[in-house]
């Protein structure tokens, strides 16, 4: 389990670094650099964290709503607010 971990933190730290040098270091580089081609266009920089934020949002939603729907507030049967109170409607006189 110890590897795992070890390897999901090389991966994560790896990412960064290489965000972090595409975004700070790409738009420096002049285009005959062999470095500049590793990285793809300058406008990917912005979509895909825009890109993962909106998944991570989506999934964060479904689960809240999956959970909200399966909880025990909403099984129970609903009661009208007046029942609740003991009021029940107008009295309507017999004929």
């Amino acid at each position: 389990m110890r590897i795992l971990g070890l390897l999901a933190l090389v991966l994560i730290v790896g990412s960064y670094i290489y965000y972090c040098s595409w975004l700070l270091l790409k738009p420096f580089l002049p285009e005959d650099h062999y470095s500049y081609y590793y990285f793809p266009d300058q406008k990917y920089v912005y979509y895909l964290p825009s890109l993962f934020l909106l998944l991570i949002l989506a999934m964060v939603m479904s689960t809240l709503g999956y959970i909200l729907i399966n909880s025990e507030a909403f099984s129970k049967p609903q009661v009208a607010p007046w029942v609740k109170y003991g009021y029940q409607g107008p009295k309507i006189p017999q004929q």
